[in-house]
Formats: C-alpha cells, sequence, structure tokens
C-alpha cells in the first residue's frame, strides 16, 4: 500500500512515528498522524489547509492535552493528583489500531474519488471521518470545525 503514498503523505507517516516516540507513545494513532500533518510545509496543500482552520502542532498538542485531563475528569482522576515524569522517548512505536484504519480508509477515499495517488489529505480526511476518539473531542477543544477542514482538505485533493 505504502508504494501509492505521495511523498506527503509518506513523510506524516514518518513523522507520527517520531510525535508517537517522543511523546512516550508505544503506538502511532490517529492523533499521532494529525500531529505530524501539523508539522508539513504550509506551501503544501494540506500544510495551508490546516494553517488555515488554525491548526498548527502547537495548538493542537494542547488540545490533546485539554483532552486527556477532560477525559480523566470525566472518570475522576485528576492530573495534578499526579507528579509524572516527562515522556521518554520510545524506540519505535507500532501502527495503533485507529492508525492503521485511517491509512486503510485514505487508501478507500482514494479510489472512491478516483485518485491514483495517496496524498496526505486523504490519510487526514479519513481521520477526520471518525465521530468518536481523541482526535474528534481534541479539535473540539481547539475550536476547530471538522466539517469545515474535511471540506477543506477534500478541496485541496482536487
Amino acid at each position: 500500500m505504502f508504494e501509492r503514498f505521495t511523498r506527503d503523505a509518506r513523510l506524516v507517516v514518518t513523522l507520527a512515528e517520531e510525535e508517537a516516540g517522543d511523546l512516550g507513545s508505544p503506538t502511532i494513532e490517529a492523533e499521532h498522524l494529525l500531529l505530524a500533518a501539523t508539522r508539513l510545509d504550509p506551501s503544501t496543500p494540506v500544510g495551508a489547509t490546516l494553517a488555515a482552520h488554525g491548526l498548527g502542532h502547537d495548538e493542537l498538542l494542547e488540545a490533546l492535552d485539554a483532552e486527556r485531563a477532560h477525559s480523566l475528569a470525566a472518570v475522576g482522576i485528576s492530573i495534578s493528583d499526579f507528579d509524572l515524569p516527562p515522556a521518554r522517548p520510545t524506540p519505535k512505536p507500532r501502527f495503533g489500531a485507529n492508525a492503521k484504519s485511517a491509512l486503510e480508509h485514505g487508501l478507500r477515499i482514494a479510489l472512491e474519488r478516483g485518485d491514483r495517488r495517496i496524498e496526505a489529505g486523504h490519510v487526514l480526511l479519513a481521520v477526520l471521518r471518525s465521530e468518536v476518539g481523541t482526535v474528534p473531542r481534541a479539535l473540539r477543544e481547539a475550536d476547530v470545525d471538522r466539517e469545515a477542514l474535511s471540506d477543506g482538505l477534500a478541496a485541496a485533493l482536487d
């Protein structure tokens, strides 16, 4: 499947691995794919679309932190109750279920559109399709309109 990925799509996957490792995650998840995309050059279609919707790397990291705090608070856990050490980078994270699903759905989106190559935009459209999970909750935290962002990414693929 990766042979059909464009340079930017491959870069998103590579950067997602780095993001997961830097954050101490043993798995690459959909949130890492989105974080990675925020590191793309803003002159690329995906980078420009994310920037136009106010979604930068720092903003997304803050939103993900806030989402985690809210999710833990929902079950009665406060992060401030713990003196957590900084995350240790992990050597080689594996792909988690939601990242695998996003990559597979990215392929399906490309095929549905009649595109021969899988672009970073296809992968992100797949990430954004999920109605539940960390990514939609973090985007709400960041006040990002997921539907408008999806529309922008789809337009960038045209």
